[in-house]
């Protein structure tokens, strides 16, 4: 069979776009991917549109719900320095394996935006069904003009010698004290030699082709594939669409008079397209007619599709690129029909529908959701509108004609003329928020429990858990994480595998210098063309081994168990160091040798410090040296508790005979307190005793005194009565002298 024609290859090309699945052809899948861009974006009105008047409220379900998975899954793919990790095929393809896994992770993350790709890959996945990105091999020229003032010819010869220096504009000129010099100066041989007889203005540009492995998120409405695919790698046709600037073209080697020709992109024409547009970026058409024809924009597909091209009965994979209505383009002359190896592009989906291309995205899961929610949203504000502004019924009895137009006019303080007063009466509307926010309440859950965005995982509210246990709560909050680490681990097995797997072949093919790069601190020569063709790897997505603080945990018991192995010769430097390396991973530092230093690494003469501590070779020697240091800090144990309890002993006794002391001063005082009470009891006494004693004195003088003075007159009665006594007998004393 004869090769292919041009007329034959556009009409193939124009009927497989045609079938494919994409924004152009699949009506059911675009406007599905639209409503959910609308309904992400907050706008409902094809779905809800709100009657004038009334509440136009929405709740933004699809987006909070996207907006909380990012966060979790961004977290699990890009905190650590590695996304992948490629796999060795035998021993002795470790450190190439390692080699490549540090050079292709650099590639991704530090020549190109890695962390924006996985953004826009994982976020369209999650809104559009599917995520797609796309890898290549760049090659472009880049310009830099520069000017140079004054150059004498030896220095004008080495610019204009340089192999990547084009002259753009060149002036010479005399030097402006050259027909000044005179005198023997101006004739010294030495003084014309070192003044230049020219100088040179010139302005160059220098052109350097730049080389690098690319990828870039692809708008989902941008591509298509064909029906019957299962999935890209077995896809037999898929297109990509793209705008490109009719400069841009032309630089990349196509025949400038076919770019020429071909018709200017007009508006936005999908659906999708529009959804995403939300600041009115194609609403303006750009004709023919534009002033930049540079900066025209003209609608570029690449056709990947299996046929037999050649007609030789052996299909193979090309590419073909068309511009326009689906002209092929040429380069040089002949049409852009390359064979490849593979389709550069990687796909994935949150929610795979089995044996399908294309599975169900996190919007599709909550649309209705947000639908049930925001009618009841919008029912509950317009019941507060009702409760604020209620309605009144007028009878016509006690209206004029001014007490509508009053009624109509509703401001605070507002003024309402009727012919009889108490004639309005407002109509009562039912409070609907008790019936309306357990609806509410019943939907959240049910978002929950579909995509696993739970308010727990989010950050706990303390009005949740009040009632809940610990045990209930991490049961809830794990069951969340479940659905989570499942569309994660979802999207590691098949679009990131796939976009990495591109990323490896891409650099492997097309790399054909070793280039220098800076991998794990080191300034390392990465040779791509000695790769092996990798299959197996790992995605490292943190997945199945818990949260940070668990991991360090399960390290630590890793790290004590090596411990106690050594002594049986289980664990080699390098176990240890790996260790240490997660562990600084772990704890938030990337540069692992801040810290340790890897086994067998030489020491840097300029640095003393760097050589690292030698352990002791001999167990035996370091088992004595143990047991002396052992020794020694007993004996200053020792030596410090002996005299801590010197110490001791000298305190107590001062104590005790300060003690002693103050008891017998004490004592002292007492007794002597006891004495004075004595000695001063005995004085009281011995007062009173002799005040008795005289009290009884003078009471005897005068019981003696009374006593004579009785006896005195006793005996002068006596005395009268002997004078007229006839005897002469003298008185007797009697119980005493006679007075």
């Amino acid at each position: 069979m004869p090769k292919m024609s041009d007329a034959e290859l556009r009409v193939m090309l124009a009927a497989e776009k045609a079938d494919a699945l994409s924004a152009m052809s699949a009506s059911k899948l675009s406007e599905e991917r639209a409503a959910a861009l609308d309904y992400y974006l907050g706008d409902m009105s094809r779905d809800m549109p709100a009657p004038d008047g009334r509440s136009k409220a929405v709740s933004t379900d699809v987006a909070d719900t996207v907006e909380g998975l990012m966060p979790t899954l961004m977290d699990i793919f890009t905190s650590g320095d590695e996304v992948v990790r490629f796999e060795p095929v035998g021993p002795e393809d470790v450190a190439a394996a390692e080699q490549e896994t540090d050079y292709v992770n650099h590639v991704f993350m530090q020549q190109n935006a890695g962390f924006i790709v996985l953004y826009s890959f994982i976020k369209d996945a999650l809104l559009s069904k599917v995520g797609i990105v796309k890898v290549w091999w760049e090659t472009r020229e880049e310009q830099e003009r520069e000017t140079y003032y004054d150059l004498d010819d030896a220095a004008f010869a080495i610019v204009a010698a340089s192999p990547d220096v084009e002259i753009v504009a060149h002036t010479e000129r005399r030097p402006a004290n050259s027909e000044a010099a005179s005198g023997e100066e101006a004739h010294s041989d030495s003084a014309r030699a070192a003044r230049p007889s020219q100088l040179h203005d010139v302005t160059v540009r220098t052109t350097r082709t730049h080389q690098c492995a690319r990828v870039e998120g692809v708008p989902p409405e941008e591509f298509g594939i064909a029906r019957h695919a299962r999935s890209i790698r077995d896809a037999d046709y898929c297109f990509h669409d793209v705008l490109k600037p009719e400069a841009r073209l032309i630089a990349q080697g196509y025949d400038r008079e076919q770019i020429k020709r071909l018709p200017s992109h007009g508006v936005t024409d999908t659906i999708e397209a529009q959804a995403r547009d939300t600041v009115n970026e194609g609403a303006q058409k750009q004709g023919d007619d534009g002033h930049n024809a540079a900066s025209r924009l003209i609608r570029v597909t690449e056709h990947y599709v299996r046929m037999d091209y050649e007609g030789n009965q052996r299909p193979g994979l090309y590419r073909v690129t068309t511009g326009g209505e689906g002209e092929v383009l040429k380069r040089g002359g002949e049409p852009d029909v390359i064979e490849v190896d593979e389709i550069p592009f990687a796909a994935m989906t949150p929610v795979i529908v089995t044996h399908r291309f294309f599975g169900r995205s996190i919007a599709d899961l909550v649309m209705d959701i947000q639908r049930i929610k925001t009618a009841l949203l919008r029912a509950l504000l317009d019941n507060a509108y009702l409760a604020n502004n209620p309605r009144t019924e007028v009878p016509e009895s006690h209206a004029t004609e001014t007490t509508l137009d009053d009624l109509l006019v509703s401001r605070p303080g507002g003024i309402v003329r009727t012919k009889l007063p108490g004639g309005l009466s407002v109509i009562q509307h039912p409070d609907v928020g008790g019936h309306v926010f357990p609806l509410l309440q019943y939907q959240d859950a049910t978002r929950e429990w579909r995509t696993g965005v739970s308010r727990q995982g989010q950050g706990v509210d303390p009005n949740v858990l009040q009632n809940q246990v610990a045990t209930i709560a991490n049961q809830m909050f794990n069951a969340a994480q479940a659905k989570m680490k499942m569309i994660a681990r979802i999207f590691a097995e098949t679009g990131i595998r796939d976009l990495f797997s591109l990323l490896h072949a891409v650099v492997r093919k097309h790399g054909s210098q070793p280039q220098t790069a800076r991998l794990r601190n080191q300034w390392v020569t990465v040779d791509p063309r000695d790769w092996k063709a990798r299959n197996d790897m790992t995605i490292n997505v943190g997945l199945g081994t818990g949260t940070k603080t668990e991991q360090l945990a399960h390290l630590n018991m890793v790290i004590g168990a090596q411990e106690k192995a050594i002594a049986a010769g289980l664990v080699s430097p390098k176990n240890l160091y790996n260790s240490a390396r997660e562990l600084t991973r772990l704890v938030g530092h990337k540069n692992v040798d801040l810290f340790f230093t890897p086994p067998g690494t030489p020491a840097d003469p300029n640095d003393p410090a760097s050589a690292p501590i030698q352990p002791p070779s001999d167990p035996k020697a370091q088992e004595a040296q143990q047991r002396i240091e052992l020794e020694k800090a007993k004996a200053g144990v020792d030596a410090q508790l002996s005299a801590q309890k010197h110490q001791a002993d000298r305190q107590m006794s001062a104590a005790k005979i300060a003690a002693d002391t103050q008891f017998k001063r004490e004592q002292l005082k007492t007794e002597f307190e006891l004495k004075v009470q004595q000695m001063n009891a005995e004085f009281a006494l011995r007062r009173e005793q002799m005040a008795a004693e005289m009290a009884l004195k003078r009471e005897q003088m005068q019981l003696d005194a009374q006593a004579r003075h009785e006896s005195r007159e006793a005996n002068s009665g006596m005395a009268g009565a002997s004078t007229v006594a006839p005897s002469g007998i003298d008185g007797v004393r009697m119980g005493g002298e006679v007075g």
